[in-house]
């Protein structure tokens, strides 16, 4: 049928066969209408529309169950099929209830009953209808090539999964509605789980940024306040070491001078013991006192003046020379670590470093050992050491723990040595002391140890 349909007066069905009727002509003309135009498909869903609303209106007419109900069924279809023609996603009143019969009202309800009470009937109708818009909805969705836009969710979701058991169409549909309102969950969830994460982290970097800008204003205070102690401490290590060097040399001097005041008074006794001999010698050979008193009584004199001198120099005891200890015995020969002789330069560098390193002398001679060691690294004396004699001195110095280091007693060394070490390959050296590979690594091993 291609030709377009006069337009349809409206009826007023009196009982459900006419009802029927026109729905059984209704049903022959749709399967009639694959060739028809845009307009003749319009104009037949017109009257279906206007055919929906006068079994509606019939309603109040039909008085028995058992034909309201097939004529909602019939409603029911119409707007299913409606649903299934619509192209342009606009959505008919699916849930088109009958008119209420007019003839025969409902009794009052019983005192107490709530008013929403309805018969088992009654609600049977209404699952019926709920079931047929559902399925209208799940046949759209299928027709659409399952196209989300159809999809249910929410309450409609929830109501619709009441049938999902009822028919495989419905099911499906009611699944793929619950998948995609999951993943719309997980979606959302992961949104708010990533948005929570990301302002988590801008606060973390936050505080971490602002402690980081604290940390370095204070490491910059104290690096200012330590470059004002090293200073100090410099100034006051230097006296320090000048002065023990200062005492030491004396202690060597005074050493020197008591052993050669001790050899002159030994070669004097000898020299009095020597007169008194020659002097008893002359006695024997003098002739008698009578012939000559006054020689006699002179060289009598000077034997007993002899005598007196050599006993007074034989009771006088010189002071005991000072001995020096083992750490005053290594200064004496700490140049010797640079000196011409290869094996003198090793047994010496070893003796100071078991001196140093294991303990062999005792607190005080091992901080001389070390600042008399700091001082041959500092300008200008370093420059005057050979590539082994600075590799000898960093070695010495390397074997020194970085607990000893620590000491309370080694605070002004330790300082000390932080600024000779800075010094040699620090931004403001001068670059000109090279150093092997084995050297600059006990340079490194120093400079470890003296943080």
């Amino acid at each position: 049928m291609s030709e377009t349909m006069p337009p349809h007066p409206p009826q007023t069905f009196a009982s459900i066969a006419d009802i029927s009727h026109e729905h059984l002509d209704l049903l022959r003309s749709s399967s009639q209408r694959d060739g028809d135009t845009p307009e003749a498909i319009s104009a037949f869903r017109d009257r279906i529309t206007a055919f929906r609303g006068e079994v509606a209106a019939a309603g109040a007419r039909l008085g028995k169950e058992e034909d309201r109900e097939a004529a909602q069924g019939i409603i029911d279809y119409w707007s299913t099929q409606l649903l299934t023609w619509s192209t342009n996603g606009a959505r008919p009143d699916l849930d088109l209830p009958l008119a209420p019969y007019l003839d025969s009202p409902e009794p009052p309800l019983p005192a107490g009953t709530p008013p929403a009470r309805r018969s088992k009937r009654a609600g049977t109708a209404q699952d019926a209808r709920a079931q047929i818009r559902i399925g209208a909805l799940a046949y759209q969705w299928r027709r659409s090539n399952r196209a989300p836009g159809y999809l249910l969710t929410g309450n409609a979701l929830v109501e619709a999964a009441g049938y999902r058991d009822k028919d495989p169409e419905i099911e499906a549909f009611v699944s793929a509605s619950t998948a995609a309102e999951r993943r719309t969950r997980h979606i959302r969830m992961g949104f708010v789980v990533t948005l929570v994460l990301s302002i988590a982290f801008a606060v973390l970097a936050l505080i971490s940024f602002l402690r980081e800008n604290d940390a370095r204003k204070e490491a910059d205070r104290l690096r200012g306040q330590a470059e004002e102690l090293s200073a100090d401490n410099d100034k006051r290590a230097q006296r320090f070491l000048a002065a023990d060097v200062r005492l030491q040399t004396e202690r060597f001097q005074h050493a020197a001078e008591l052993k050669e005041l001790n050899d002159q008074l030994l070669a004097l006794k000898s020299a009095l013991e020597e007169a008194q001999a020659k002097l008893k010698v002359a006695l024997a050979q003098t002739p008698s006192p009578t012939s000559n008193p006054t020689q006699h009584m002179y060289l009598r004199d000077s034997n007993a003046v002899l005598t007196q001198a050599i006993d007074q120099s034989r009771a006088y005891k010189p002071p005991p020379v000072p001995q020096l200890t083992a750490g005053e015995q290594l200064l004496a020969n700490v140049n010797l670590i640079d000196g011409p002789d290869g094996d003198v330069r090793r047994a010496t560098t070893e003796n100071l470093v078991r001196a140093l390193r294991d303990g062999t002398v005792s607190p005080d001679d091992q901080r001389m050992l070390v600042g008399a060691l700091v001082n041959m690294l500092a300008r200008p004396a370093v420059q005057s050491l050979t590539l082994t004699g600075r590799y000898n001195v960093l070695y010495i110095l390397s074997t020194i723990t970085q607990a000893q280091w620590a000491l309370p007693d080694w605070s002004a060394l330790r300082d000390r040595a932080r600024v000779v070490t800075a010094d040699l390959v620090g931004p403001n050296a001068q670059n000109d002391l090279p150093m092997g590979r084995d050297s600059q690594k006990f340079y490194q091993q120093l400079v470890q140890r003296l943080q």
